[in-house]
């Protein structure tokens, strides 16, 4: 059985890429939750904490995004060095230059369990689909008809509308949560709503690529 890795949303993994996806830097939290040294993971892919039942059409679609947007969102499951499961949202930031990206910057906070049901049922389906039904084909057709049930064109756009809209999910991202309030709760049983009141008001920060 899967030991999941506690994540409260207060804490922020940072890393930032190179245009070929490769490990440049990562902030304490990072090492801090998934067990990796910065000598372990610097140089290394960034799906080094992928799991590896992730569609590959869904790591297709998000690389398709960062290749012609500067600005995406994706969830996933992700593994600590100790193989111990927990879920993110990501924000993703590349600088794109003749539809490829130059550099990535990507921030990652706890998903909270409301939106991680459905995209972990997705996921699961699509899995199956890709490696014992009928291939990816088949599975592109089954993520259209989702996206089109739920009125969104891609991930990025669903976490959007899961979140409440753009400026909750900025607000989300870049809260500080004091922990005193999330010990009082099992922080995965929070709504968006719940974990945004929580927020201790501050400036906002800037986020560069460099």
């Amino acid at each position: 059985m899967e030991l999941e890795k506690g994540l409260s949303p207060d804490i922020t993994l940072v890393c930032k890429l190179s245009k070929e996806g490769i490990i440049r830097y990562i902030n304490k939290a990072y090492t801090d939750i998934t067990g990796y040294s910065e000598a372990e993971i610097i140089g290394k892919s960034h799906e080094t904490l992928q799991d590896p039942k992730l569609p590959s059409i869904i790591s297709q679609r998000i690389w398709e995004t960062i290749r012609t947007s500067d600005h995406a969102y994706f969830a996933s499951k992700n593994y600590t060095k100790n193989k111990e499961f927990f879920w993110t949202v990501a924000d993703i930031h590349s600088r794109v230059r003749e539809n490829k990206p130059t550099a990535i910057f990507i921030r990652r906070k706890f998903l909270p369990l409301e939106i991680r049901a459905e995209l972990e049922q997705l996921f699961k389906i699509l899995y199956e689909i890709e490696n014992h039904g009928g291939g990816q084909k088949v599975a592109q057709k089954y993520l259209a008809g989702w996206f089109e049930d739920r009125g969104v064109t891609c991930l990025s756009e669903y976490i959007v509308k899961k979140f409440g809209g753009e400026k909750k999910l900025a607000e989300y991202m870049n809260a500080e949560i004091p922990l005193k309030e999330l010990f009082q709760v099992d922080a995965r049983e929070m709504g968006i709503d719940e974990i945004l009141k929580t927020i201790k008001k501050k400036k906002k920060r800037r986020f560069g690529l460099w």
